[in-house]
């Protein structure tokens, strides 16, 4: 078997709990094309493909991830995939996350199949370990329409657009807007509410109430304001400076889908005097997979350079690379020029499937 394979064990689940919603179902559990590829520990032989023969495989035991909560009230949905090696005990070993969500849905989904169990791949009739990708699907079904929220929603956007206006009395009733949800603890309005008062530009200033609707925005979990808020920490700006309490809000944030905070930590854990490179890898991949191309060229570029680069690092870097290059990255384009005819067949082969797999699916 060639191609990709997917589990018969992972159709027609039963779902149950959290009847408002479509718990998340994992749809399939696919093979990764290109060479073999080293384990990273020395008790374990190196992992094999699926191929010619070589026996799948087979999911035994499965469990749902949970919904985060977070992530259910933003309405995130999605796909989640993970690199993995399905060891010669069936057990799921050297996870690793290559196209992330976030909002907890990450952490939640590696939770849930860490604990999944398998029959092993077989090769020649012996037990061997295989590379593979598993994709965690995300899906909210059955939710009531939510007539207020929604109605909330489209007068923020409304008001968003008011204070862009050249019209002075859209730009009052914009505000009057923000003011109005923010008396109601709508945590975007208290956010840009803040930050108007702060600026100054379009409404009176008043930056001890901005500052206030800001750290009440953040404490309600909206990233924007944590973000804000976290940043000024890390900076000491108008604030003691406290960079472990601003990298924890940031941190936050980043979970929360941030993209600007995903890219701060990414460049934060990236220099010298705060060096954490998986952590710089794993905010990155956050980013990347949303499609920012600046982000994509970051962690291709943190993939290339690794000290101790694995093969299957190599081969996302390009995938990441090449997908920053399709955005019109100049710096991206050169560094594919470079590498691209080092690659061999099967590489190529591999960047191209998982171009397909690390790319933002909605």
């Amino acid at each position: 078997m060639t191609g990709p394979f997917v589990c018969d064990n992972l159709q027609g689940t039963r779902l149950v709990r959290l009847p408002s919603i479509l718990l998340p179902t994992a749809l399939g559990l696919l093979a990764v094309a290109g060479c073999c590829l080293p384990d990273d520990t020395e008790q374990s032989a190196a992992p094999v493909r699926i191929g010619p023969g070589v026996t799948p495989p087979k999911l035994i035991y499965r469990e749902e991830p949970e919904y985060p909560p977070e992530a259910r009230q933003a309405g995130i949905q999605g796909t989640v995939v993970f690199e993995v090696v399905v060891d010669v005990t069936g057990k799921l070993t050297n996870i690793s996350v290559i196209s992330p969500l976030g909002f907890g849905l990450d952490e939640k989904a590696q939770e849930a199949i860490e604990r999944w169990r398998f029959v092993p791949g077989l090769k020649d009739g012996k037990p061997v370990n295989v590379l593979a990708t598993i994709e965690v699907n995300f899906r909210l079904g059955g939710r009531n329409f939510d007539s207020r929220t929604e109605d909330r929603r489209m007068h923020f956007n409304v008001a968003l657009a008011g204070l862009r206006s050249h019209d002075e009395k859209r730009r009052k009733q914009a505000v009057k807007t923000l003011e109005d949800q923010a008396k109601h603890d709508f945590p975007p309005a208290m956010y840009v509410l803040g930050k108007l008062l702060e600026a100054g530009d379009i409404i009176a200033p008043d930056a001890q109430r901005g500052e206030q609707l800001i750290r009440k925005a953040a404490k309600k979990h909206h990233a924007p304001a944590l973000f804000d808020l976290g940043s000024a920490y890390c900076e000491g700006r108008g604030v003691a400076k406290d960079t472990a309490k601003g990298v924890h809000m940031i941190g936050d944030a980043a979970r929360l889908g941030s993209y600007s905070a995903q890219f701060y930590l990414g460049n934060y854990f990236s220099q010298d005097a705060s060096r954490d490179l998986d952590r710089a890898r794993r905010n990155f991949r956050l980013c990347a997979a949303t499609g920012h191309a600046e982000c994509q060229l970051r962690l291709g570029k943190l993939l290339l350079s690794g000290a101790e680069r694995r093969e299957r690092d190599y081969v996302q870097a390009v995938a990441w690379l090449e997908l920053a290059a399709d955005q019109g990255q100049p710096e991206a384009g050169k560094l594919v020029e470079n590498e691209i005819s080092r690659l061999s067949p099967e590489q190529v082969s591999a960047v191209h499937r998982l171009k397909s797999q690390i790319a933002h699916k909605p």
